[in-house]
C-alpha cells in the first residue's frame, strides 16, 4: 500500500497519496459508506461523492499547499 498522509483542511479530511487508484469507504467501520473506487489524474485530485474526503496526488502543487496549511490528522 502506498504511503498516505492525512490532514484536516477547513474541517475536511484530505489524503495525500502517491497512488493513482484510491479506495474510500468513509472509515468508521459499519458507520462508513459503500466502497467508492476512484482514479486520480497524476498530479491531480478527486473527491469522494459519499463523504467528501479529498484525495490529492503527492506530486501536485495542491499537495504542497495542504502540507503547509493543513493540520496533521491521524485517522
Amino acid at each position: 500500500m502506498a504511503h498516505e498522509e492525512r490532514f484536516l483542511v477547513d474541517g475536511r479530511e484530505v489524503v495525500l497519496t502517491p497512488a493513482v487508484q484510491v479506495r474510500c469507504d468513509g472509515g468508521n467501520g459499519a458507520l462508513g459508506h459503500p466502497v467508492e473506487f476512484m482514479t486520480l489524474v497524476k498530479d491531480g485530485e478527486v473527491m469522494c461523492k459519499y463523504c467528501g474526503r479529498r484525495y490529492v496526488h503527492t506530486g501536485s502543487a495542491e499537495a504542497q499547499a495542504v502540507r503547509r496549511e493543513g493540520q496533521s490528522y491521524a485517522a
